[in-house]
């Protein structure tokens, strides 16, 4: 999430991406549970009132063309912590709150122009347990949050309805409303860019067919990895031909989860990547934390095999990284934001960077 700063040079702005606003209703009421009122500091941060201060601080903001919302808008989609006995009540998908709703109302007051792709989190069906999964994204302590459990809530243990948290349902969530008609690999110009949007899919882990090559990546990069499912074939000969076909020699190319991550940024490290065993070095250069589980290969092929100077943009981790890789060679370097925006214009290197 960009932090506003009313110190920012925005002369030469004209596209802003956001991402992992992680909008949830539950926010809102553990901001009440602590009795934080405004202006007053504690360690929770509610990303609700982040969002509002950042869309307050783009519609003040004359040199914004465009806003892009690169995914996880919303933490979940069910607001409502089902508890094994309302399992019983079956209540119709309809009549249950949604953090999807919440999120278009905040996002409707944008007077921008706007356009977004879903993430894994916007995938996600149901809330999930803060005993099991924790708070330290939003700041929360577990100290803080155990003192305040009764009220917060989101604490019941469920037995195997814990798995819920991940269960994905792909149809019936209100996409198209939060993504007004923008799908994987569909593209507009903004500017001198032309902009692709490419759909990074579920958490990898929320599908049996992606168990074993998830395990296999764990046990290999020793590290738990939240990783998004990825692209398969069709989606990618479709991303060729959007390369190939559009006018545009600079392309954008937004996707929720990156190709390539180390868990810990070290500027000025090159790794060796390769079309053909580009999971198995992956693995051994740990370069897959929280990435695209499968094509990654593929994704590197259509990128390198393009004469386009392509900047990829992801999100997900939560942390800003840049990195530059060869065509010619496939290594990959990181790089701090100046080197990287030094070789914006360069059609011979990729661009990869997270939000």
């Amino acid at each position: 999430m960009v932090e506003p700063s009313s110190n920012m040079d925005t002369s030469n702005q004209q596209i802003v991406v956001f991402s992992d606003a992680h909008v949830s209703k539950s926010w809102n009421h553990i901001a009440q549970c602590l009795g934080q009122a405004p202006g007053h500091k504690t360690p929770f941060l509610n990303p609700n009132r982040e969002l509002n201060r950042f869309i307050d601080w783009i519609n003040r903001s004359p040199h914004v063309k465009a806003v892009i919302n690169n995914g996880d808008s919303i933490d979940y989609y069910f607001s409502d912590f089902l508890c094994l006995v309302d399992l019983f009540k079956n209540r119709p998908h309809n009549r249950r709150p949604s953090n999807m709703d919440l999120f278009n109302q905040m996002i409707y007051r944008l007077k921008k122009p706007y356009h977004a792709i879903p993430g894994n989190h916007d995938y996600r069906r149901e809330a999930y347990n803060y005993a099991i999964w924790g708070t330290n994204h939003i700041n929360l302590p577990k100290s803080l949050r155990n003192k305040h459990k009764h009220d917060i809530g989101h604490h019941a243990f469920r037995g195997l309805w814990e798995l819920s948290s991940i269960m994905v349902n792909k149809k019936g969530h209100g996409f198209d409303t939060l993504h007004r008609g923008i799908r994987t690999s569909q593209g507009l110009t903004i500017g001198n860019y032309h902009c692709i949007f490419m759909d990074s899919g579920c958490d990898a882990f929320a599908r049996a067919i992606n168990w074993l090559k998830y395990i296999r990546q764990v046990v290999g990069a020793r590290m738990i990895s939240y990783d998004s499912e990825g692209f398969d074939n069709e989606e990618l000969k479709i991303l060729q031909g959007m390369l190939s076909t559009c006018d545009s020699q600079d392309i954008l190319l937004f996707q929720h989860t990156p190709l390539i991550n180390p868990k810990k940024s070290r500027l000025g490290k090159t790794y060796q990547l390769s079309i053909d065993t580009f999971d198995r070095l992956r693995r051994e250069q740990k370069l897959c934390y929280s990435t695209i589980l499968n094509n990654g290969g593929g994704l590197l092929k259509t990128l390198r095999d393009s004469r386009k100077n392509i900047s990829l943009v992801s999100s997900h981790t939560h942390t800003a990284r840049y990195f530059l890789i060869e065509k010619s060679s496939l290594k990959a370097t990181e790089v701090s934001n100046p080197e990287f925006n030094a070789h914006r214009s360069d059609p011979g290197l990729i661009k990869h960077l997270t939000t």
